[in-house]
């Protein structure tokens, strides 16, 4: 897995300098040979037995970060890394503030809930200091003008730029949104899906409920047709699964399928899916991955494992191709990390992960469906 991750690595650092040949400079050392200061800050809640649903958490995320750290290592970055217990209370986070060590920080992660990452955003405003909330959406409150990176979005959002990969995806299909949520008079969902895969394509798509206007009455009998499927019912999925069988149509439905009972699961052959987190457990990468887990930590990763894995290599990477700067240049790019895409966009007055998943169920596995980009 080193040496698979070291090549993914330099891939991303290479990438990233082809584009601008002139890296920043600091105290007369290149990017790559600086000792960068990063601070995460989360609620291990240390001391805290009740609080032991958000420790356990925090501590698989940590694991992960852990992992990552090494792999970095390899690739020669320098780091001093502080790691704070932010207690899930407000005032904990402004005394770990106060010290004077944390104005020279090149990147805060974290924290987690709201009441403490608006202290640190006040913080990073002050020392313009790139702030990443790593597990939730959290806007910018003051409008300053400083690097806050959302590693998601809100779910509105979400289905915007998961209609734009669709287009990307699946250029040459006509698509259709399937939405049978009669009582909310087409989702927020649909629309927003229909707004990104029309702005990402120039093409058209319609929404239908798939009861009284359905896929084959729209259908021109020749062209591929995707069908995409906003809704998480078992009623959804029964529509989507009777969908499938023509050749020339896809059907794409959320991932909550998959968590619907049922005593044939080979029905579900030939759906995709989409989903901003997706570790397919046959994949070589989760295999290689769980091997070196069970070597550090005994038993299998969780999902917060990867997540932070996938955080702490992406910006430690950033950190050592660009410096500071860093955030200016992953915008508009697709990175495919192990548990999902990484596409940061700028929005207003912050940067958010427009990145999903597409994969596919067949024979009982779980494929990512990057051939189709």
């Amino acid at each position: 897995m080193g040496i698979i991750k070291q090549i993914s690595l330099l891939a991303f650092c290479f990438l990233l300098l082809n584009n601008q040949a002139k890296a920043t400079v600091n105290a007369g050392k290149p990017p790559f040979e600086k000792e960068y200061k990063v601070a995460i800050m989360l609620p291990f809640c240390i001391g805290m037995p009740e609080k032991y649903k958000v420790r356990d958490i925090m501590a698989e995320y940590y694991e992960g970060v852990e992992i990552a750290i090494t792999e970095l290592e390899k690739m020669g970055m320098k780091m001093d890394l502080k790691v704070y217990d932010t207690k899930m209370d407000s005032m904990e986070v402004i005394r770990l503030l106060s010290a004077p060590e944390m104005q020279e920080l090149d990147l805060i992660i974290g924290p987690v809930y709201d009441n403490e990452l608006v202290e640190v955003e006040k913080f990073c405003a002050t020392y313009k200091i790139p702030l990443v909330s790593p597990l939730r959406y959290y806007p910018n409150s003051l409008g300053a003008d400083f690097p806050l990176i959302n590693c998601n979005t809100v779910d509105s959002l979400q289905f915007l730029y998961t209609g734009k990969m669709m287009a990307d995806a699946f250029k040459k299909f006509s698509v259709v949104v399937v939405d049978d949520d009669i009582k909310n008079n087409r989702s927020f969902a649909s629309r927003n899906f229909k707004k990104g895969f029309e702005l990402q394509s120039g093409k058209t798509c319609q929404i239908i409920d798939g009861k009284t206007v359905t896929p084959a009455s729209l259908w021109n009998g020749k062209d591929s047709m995707l069908l995409f499927y906003v809704g998480k019912s078992s009623g959804s999925c029964n529509n989507g699964i009777s969908n499938k069988s023509n050749d020339k149509w896809i059907v794409a439905g959320p991932s909550d399928w998959l968590n619907i009972d049922r005593v044939n699961y080979s029905a579900l052959n030939g759906l995709y899916f989409y989903d901003s987190y997706s570790v397919p457990y046959n994949d070589t990468i989760y295999k290689a991955f769980r091997r070196n887990y069970r070597e550090l930590y005994g038993g299998d990763p969780e999902r917060y494992t990867f997540v932070g894995y996938d955080q702490f290599l992406f910006f430690g990477s950033a950190l050592m191709a660009f410096d500071n700067n860093f955030y200016k240049q992953i915008l508009n790019k697709e990175f495919i990390y192990t548990h999902r895409t990484f596409n940061f966009v700028r929005r207003g007055n912050l940067i958010e992960n427009a990145g999903s998943n597409l994969f596919y169920y067949d024979n009982y596995n779980f494929y990512k469906a990057f051939w189709r980009y």
